[in-house]
């Protein structure tokens, strides 16, 4: 079979084709041709193979410095020394070190990789400078918050930020009086993440504070993390120095006048016999007093009645007002007289009941008789409360009431007993001063009665759709 079944480059086998691999017709290609598409591999094979000048330099250096050995390692350092030089004429192919994989990293390590990695990563770069000038527009509803004056659970906006941080303290003074003092109250300012404290509240602007904070590279990056994205502006005052009786170094409370005189303070007060308090300043010019209000330096107290023990029962109540409604035809000639009741507590019961004193009584007044000695003396028993009944009259204390009620107890009075539902006032006597409160305070409410619960589903609260008609 004379048929070649390959060509090859450069022409052909020969005609006998004795042998169709002659290789004469081949053209040897180096790194160096550009027709070769090897070429970049064949050129980078080439400058690994070849020994780098450096190092050829260094061993024939090594090799012409003669050194003095020991007679015991001549024979050795000779066989080296042959060895060297056959190392230096044939350079053994140098076999790639097999890589070990790398460490894992840590977090620490991917952050600080991090801004390389934007470097290196021009679309991760261009994309973190588009964020940085987007998010500022993206904040624009939060920029658009007015700040919040928050204090003690009270939050109001601050529609003028063009006011510094005292004058909002001033502002507030009516409503917070521990304001008086500003060297006692600092400023900061809480948004979001970021927190500010306030050095110069009388020259700081509030809205100067809020644009600084929101126009802060911290700001921004401290949103896009929080959850909260719509972080209130607070602007929070808190009180750093408070003083009982003595507010400053040039203002005080004293109990007594002489202890104002020897005091160096400057503005004092002073409470006077007659019940007022009186504030008393000292000038080059002299001492001025005059009655004073609105004492910063004192506690805010209110009148009242505070009880410490539970309300009288809804059934004691209703047992002295049968007694008062059966006198009203008890009186000389039937006609309507007046009784009184007293209501004492039994410490060791852990009740109430009531005692009826021997007395002598008639439409418009009464007389009674304190002969319990048990009961005045034994610290067992508290008199907690005195009612006594004005019979057809109105619920209302007369002057012999307020002449004879001077001891320290709750009193009651009941009247328009002639009526379905009679009348009722209570007050207490503070050392014969005297103050109105609630029945409620002191008497329990009486109980709800008992009805039919289908009542309920007459009754609507709801106009519209009442009775299947619209309003």
């Amino acid at each position: 079979m004379n048929e070649n079944l390959f060509t090859f480059p450069g022409g052909t086998a020969d005609a006998s084709g004795d042998n169709p691999f002659d290789l004469s017709g081949f053209t040897e290609l180096t790194g160096s041709n550009t027709q070769n598409p090897f070429a970049d591999l064949l050129a980078g094979g080439e400058a690994t193979e070849q020994p780098p000048a450096e190092g050829a330099g260094a061993v024939q250096a090594d090799d012409s410095i003669p050194e003095e050995k020991d007679e015991t390692d001549q024979n050795h350092e000779t066989v080296e020394e042959d060895e060297s030089h056959e190392i230096s004429k044939s350079p053994a192919p140098q076999d790639p070190q097999p890589k070990s994989p790398p460490a894992p990293k840590s977090e620490e390590d991917h952050a600080s990789d991090k801004p390389e990695e934007a470097e290196d990563n021009p679309l991760l770069a261009a994309m973190e400078r588009q964020e940085e000038k987007t998010a500022p527009k993206v904040a624009e509803p939060i920029f658009a918050q007015l700040p919040v004056f928050s204090y003690n659970g009270s939050e109001a906006p601050i529609e003028d930020t063009e006011q510094t941080f005292d004058e909002l303290r001033l502002s507030k003074l009516t409503d917070f009086p521990e304001f008086d003092e500003a060297q006692s109250l600092s400023w900061k300012v809480v948004y979001g993440k970021i927190v500010k404290e306030i050095v110069l509240p009388k020259k700081t602007k509030i809205g100067q504070i809020k644009r600084e904070i929101e126009t802060s590279k911290e700001f921004i990056n401290a949103l896009k993390k929080a959850t909260d994205k719509h972080p209130k502006c607070l602007v929070k005052p808190s009180i750093s120095m408070q003083k009982k009786g003595d507010a400053s170094a040039y203002k005080g409370a004293f109990l007594y006048l002489s202890e104002a005189q020897a005091s160096p303070k400057t503005i004092t007060f002073i409470p006077g016999r007659d019940g007022k308090v009186y504030e008393r300043r000292i000038t080059g010019a002299g001492e001025f007093v005059t009655p004073a209000e609105n004492i910063t330096v004192l506690d805010e107290i209110r009148p009242g009645f505070h009880p410490s023990l539970p309300r009288i029962p809804y059934s004691l109540m209703e047992q002295a007002i049968g007694l008062f409604r059966t006198m009203m035809r008890k009186g000389k000639g039937r006609q309507p007289a007046e009784a009184l009741v007293h209501f004492y507590w039994d410490k060791q019961e852990q009740r109430y009941f009531i005692r009826v004193p021997k007395q002598i009584v008639s439409g418009v007044s009464v007389d009674a008789l304190l002969d319990d000695e048990e009961l005045m003396t034994s610290d067992r028993y508290i008199h907690y409360a005195d009612l006594h009944s004005h019979n057809r009259m109105p619920a209302v204390f007369s002057k012999t009431d307020d002449h004879d009620e001077r001891a320290t107890r709750v009193y009651m009075v009941v009247g328009r007993l002639d009526r379905y539902f009679p009348e009722i006032t209570v007050r207490i006597s503070n050392g014969g001063r005297f103050l109105e409160i609630a029945p409620e305070q002191v008497l329990e409410m009486p109980p709800v009665g008992h009805f039919p619960p289908e009542w309920l589903t007459q009754i609507c609260t709801d106009a519209e759709g009442a009775f299947g008609v619209a309003a």
